[in-house]
This record gives C-alpha cells, sequence and structure tokens, in this order.
C-alpha cells in the first residue's frame, strides 16, 4: 500500500468512528431525557420541602462597605 491509500484508510475510519459516537452521544442525550427525576426519586440533598440546597457551597453575600470620602474633583 502506498502513503495515500494509507491515510485514504485513517480519514475513512476516523470519519466512521466519529460518526458511530455522535450516534452513540445522541442515544445516550435521549435516554437520559426521558428519565426526569421525580419526587419519588430524591437524593441526599433534598430537603423535607423536596427543594435541594446547596451542600458544600454557601452563598456569596459581601461584607457592608464603610462609607469612603469621596474626593472632589
Amino acid at each position: 500500500m502506498d502513503l495515500i491509500s494509507i491515510l485514504a484508510t485513517v480519514i475513512l475510519v476516523t470519519t466512521i468512528g466519529t460518526m458511530v459516537v455522535g450516534v452513540g452521544a445522541y442515544a445516550a442525550f435521549k435516554l437520559r431525557d426521558k428519565r426526569k427525576p421525580n419526587k419519588s426519586r430524591g437524593d441526599a440533598t433534598m430537603n423535607a420541602m423536596g427543594l435541594q440546597e446547596p451542600i458544600f457551597l454557601k452563598p456569596y453575600t459581601p461584607m457592608p462597605r464603610v462609607d469612603m470620602p469621596i474626593k472632589a474633583e
């Protein structure tokens, strides 16, 4: 085999592989989309009301600023 046919084969196999992976990813997306979470299937982050609250992160609240004098121009 010469170099051109080897490169053509590599490009063909790569293209077919990319298409197969794309179809597989689309199928996985559709399966995940069908399996929407419902209230009966909760997880550890749900409280009694069914709302999710952050476990590790705290909301950022800036400290109140002390009024600094504004210099006149």
